[in-house]
């Protein structure tokens, strides 16, 4: 009977649509009343469900001769299996090419923009609707300022306007996995045909991940070079600047500097009280504008915190039956930074001028200044380098703060990561005495 409804299925829709959306799709059980697909990937099953409902049912009455509902579940797939046949070239995956994993929720929809990304975001669309035009596209910020969001959003909104297009969204640990695993299999062909034949838009996430790790990155420079060279959209996403990533070889940089290289900024107080107003309505709670104003101010920049504050303050709430006013909001508030132990809060810089100073007898004044002398230099390069790594202070942040030009403060990150990754012990000892003193003599009280 299975078997039946799959066959009738694929008679009904085009080759194409069939291989782009259906391949994936299985029966894991017919009860009474109900059919039960499954399939791999969480945007496959809403796509099916949303676009396809009818065909499917009709299907379902022709094969069972009955009207019988059906659910499509959310399965995480097994270890992808090779098949091999008699074509002699790369092994083909009985799984076609698609995506891996894409959030539903990370859509252009749901991504609230301010004045300060509102350039990034238009670039972002428009790669959608041209694939090709700046590539690559590399995509930089801190942590928890919704990177991974626009990155799966593009692969989102290119899946609906190119609907035959393969785009494969990975991070790339995944992707050094695969490498790894297609070695040990003796497949390295197999890998290297997913990723540079197979797939027409490649996007990967986390890209810091690679450094030092050579094998990969010598890999990813040849695949992206292959896809560049065909025409196909290749979108990166870093915590850092090309020129940050330390031990990444210079050709590989040059690459990922050839398209469009922006930042992702972190969101205005303006911009964080429409995201907590989002964010609360999903959870189906309106959020009073105080409330609201109140979570934008206290929590700064990183949108996880602000996520996870919001949702402490909905199971509280309904916890001790408290209506979410101001007052318990500043109550949950208070005690979610105060828990948020693995979350260091921005260390205010005048804190951290003084630490310098006292570690390196370098005053503030010195640091904003002009001076070129060796220990100016150094100092100062130690303060961008700390308020870059530790408190993840973008480059245009940290260039207001000193006055100086985003290429003095990308230059002074590379110089002092350079010399930690070389393990140098007096520039490592540095860094660990001014944060001490920040901590110890120099605490927000």
């Amino acid at each position: 009977m299975s078997h039946r409804i799959i066959r009738i299925l694929e008679k009904k829709l085009s080759k194409k649509t069939w291989d782009n959306w259906f391949t994936t799709l299985e029966i894991k059980e017919i009860t009474g009343d109900k059919v039960i697909f499954k399939v791999g990937n969480l945007f496959v099953k809403d796509w099916l469900q949303s676009r396809y409902g009818k065909v499917i049912h009709r299907a379902i009455h022709e094969a069972l001769g009955k009207d019988l509902n059906f659910e499509i579940i959310y399965e995480s797939p097994s270890k992808e299996v090779f098949e091999a046949n008699e074509y002699k070239g790369p092994l083909v995956k009985k799984k076609p090419l698609i995506l891996s994993e894409l959030n539903p929720e990370y859509t252009f929809e749901n991504f609230v923009v301010g004045t300060e990304n509102k350039a990034l975001f238009e670039v972002a669309q428009e790669i959608c609707r041209k694939p090709g035009k700046f590539n690559p596209f590399f995509i930089y910020g801190g942590v928890g300022l919704g990177k991974t969001h626009l990155l799966q959003a593009i692969a989102h909104r290119i899946l609906e306007l190119f609907p035959e297009k393969k785009v494969l969204y990975i991070t790339s640990e995944q992707f050094m996995n695969d490498m790894v695993d297609s070695i040990k299999r003796g497949s390295i062909r197999d890998f290297r045909f997913q990723y540079r034949k197979k797939a027409d838009v490649l996007l990967i996430d986390d890209v810091q991940f690679l450094i030092g790790k050579e094998g990969t990155q010598r890999e990813l420079f040849h695949t992206i070079n292959e896809l560049h060279d065909a025409g196909k959209q290749i979108v990166i996403c870093s915590d850092r600047t090309p020129d940050e990533l330390n031990g990444f070889p210079d050709r590989l940089i040059s690459r990922f500097q050839m398209g469009m290289v922006m930042e992702i900024l972190p969101p205005s107080r303006e911009t964080r009280y429409e995201i907590a107003k989002r964010l609360a309505k999903r959870e189906s709670v309106d959020l009073s504008d105080d409330v609201a104003m109140e979570l934008a101010s206290k929590i700064d920049g990183n949108l996880r915190r602000l996520r996870g504050a919001i949702i402490k303050l909905i199971i509280q709430s309904s916890m001790y039956k408290e209506e979410i006013d101001l007052s318990f909001a500043r109550q949950i508030i208070g005690s979610f930074q105060t828990d948020s132990s693995r979350v260091r809060p921005l260390t205010d810089v005048d804190r951290l001028l003084k630490a310098v100073e006292k570690v390196m007898g370098v005053t503030p004044e010195e640091i904003k200044g002009t001076s070129r002398t060796k220990n100016v230099v150094k100092a100062r390069q130690l303060f961008i380098y700390i308020l870059k790594q530790e408190y993840g202070k973008s480059v245009q942040e940290i260039a207001q703060v000193i006055g100086k030009k985003h290429s003095t403060v990308i230059h002074s990150v590379k110089q002092i990561g350079n010399s930690v990754l070389k393990d140098n012990k007096y520039i490592k000892g540095l860094i660990s005495e001014i944060s001490n003193t920040v901590t110890t003599d120099f605490a927000a009280s």
